[in-house]
């Protein structure tokens, strides 16, 4: 029992931030209660490739397309790797789509 508790809580850890996985996990919470949290100042980013469908071309000369999402996944993970720093612990990385990487903060 311990084990799968240990288990989701790490999945919890995985996709929520921490203060909102500690809610969840309260005992003196009210099931029936919806999270919510107010934000005074919030900021959203999408970075995307531009036209990156375009450039994604299955050829033997890439490997069948495999160095196309090498290098996308290459950029997805530059960008994880730059919001477990420090500096960026207030930004929460949201998902990536596609070509698409989206991230919020708010305070």
């Amino acid at each position: 029992m311990e084990h799968l508790e240990a288990y989701n809580r790490k999945l919890l850890d995985n996709i929520l931030p921490v203060h909102v996985a500690e809610h969840f996990l309260s005992s003196d919470k009210n099931n029936d209660e919806l999270y919510h949290e107010q934000c005074e100042f919030v900021c959203v980013m999408f970075a995307s490739i531009p036209n990156f469908s375009e450039f994604y071309v299955e050829l033997e000369a890439n490997n069948e397309g495999v160095e196309c999402l090498r290098l996308l996944n290459e950029i997805i993970a530059d960008f994880d790797e730059l919001l477990s720093e420090e500096r960026f612990k207030y930004i929460e990385k949201i998902k990536s789509t596609g070509s698409t990487y989206m991230a919020a903060s708010g305070a």
